[in-house]
């Protein structure tokens, strides 16, 4: 079945966090909304979408604005290398466990569950998991028996989901445990891959290079070329309408358009990628080979895709 989603964004992973940050039972933000169970279990497997009266609602019930209600503000591109689709989930989950263990460091563990809503996937599995294992910390129970009724959790799951869940379980653990955050970005690392790891430790050792300085460095870019200025529209798209293209686009379709793009262009979509991204971007930026056949091909591909954000 097809997820119900807006202008491409599912909603349903970030009402599941919004709730379970609130430690409510589908049951219970029904009787608040005044609604059934069953919408509330829709929404939440992108089965269906409220409508718009629902969504004020939704916002206004947990202080949120409508684009955060939907996921607008959270789209990221957190893509790493020629990755398949699993490989670009595990690297967006691997983000916001990395963030989980700044949160935990900085304002201890209970912080991480109030996060939750703010984190970029919206993992469902994600946010169980932190509220569980607080749950079970509450309840004065060992952490090794709480990690391991996480893992009959995981067992639980469909195959597809379980890898994930797993990286997600092993992740938390060294987080609950006070483990460094070198010990924490190498286990990431590990369930990604090599390509990670090396991309990963070649950026911590470049120190010169700020955000700031990549983007200026792309500032006054002209043209590839007279007809490569297919992407030229997209100067004036606001962020989320970025995003939106970002969400959608393989890195190697990205890097191949911006390196026929203009300035204003590149670092329009290179500004709206988190700083690890936006290093491993703007790398490959630096070290891609190709033809203009390839960029206009790519560049084609970003406008089909931009259609459909500015709708």
């Amino acid at each position: 079945m097809q997820r119900a989603e807006y202008h491409g964004i599912a909603m349903g992973g970030k009402l599941y966090s919004l709730r379970t940050a609130k430690r409510m039972t589908q049951e219970q933000l029904a009787l608040a909304l005044n609604i059934s169970p069953a919408a509330i279990s829709k929404w939440e497997r992108n089965l269906s979408v409220p409508g718009v009266e629902m969504l004020w609602a939704l916002a206004d019930f947990f202080d949120c604005s409508i684009d955060e209600m939907v996921g607008r503000t959270l789209v990221q591109l957190e893509q790493v290398g020629s990755y398949d689709e699993e490989k670009f989930r595990l690297a967006e989950i691997g983000e916001d466990l990395l963030k989980c263990s700044e949160i935990s460091r900085a304002q201890g563990l209970l912080a991480m569950e109030k996060a939750i809503p703010r984190l970029k996937t919206n993992s469902r599995f994600l946010a169980f998991s932190i509220s569980c294992i607080l749950d079970f910390f509450m309840k004065e129970m060992e952490p090794e028996l709480c990690f391991r009724l996480l893992e009959n959790y995981i067992a639980t799951l469909p195959s597809a989901e379980q890898k994930e869940a797993h990286m997600i379980s092993e992740v938390l653990q060294l987080i609950f445990s006070g483990k460094n955050p070198e010990v924490i970005q190498e286990t990431v690392a590990s369930h990604i891959g090599m390509d990670y790891r090396e991309r990963v430790g070649t950026m911590g050792k470049n120190k010169k290079k700020s955000r700031q300085d990549i983007l200026d460095r792309y500032q006054a870019k002209k043209l590839y070329a007279d007809d490569t200025d297919l992407l030229e529209r997209f100067a004036h798209l606001d962020d989320f309408a970025i995003q939106v293209i970002l969400r959608n686009t393989d890195n190697v379709t990205l890097t191949t358009a911006l390196i026929g793009a203009s300035g204003n262009v590149v670092t329009r979509f290179l500004s709206n990628l988190s700083d690890r991204m936006l290093y491993f971007i703007s790398e490959d930026m630096e070290r891609w080979q190709g033809t203009l056949e390839e960029i206009l091909d790519a560049q084609k591909k970003l406008l089909e895709i931009g259609s459909f954000s500015e709708l």
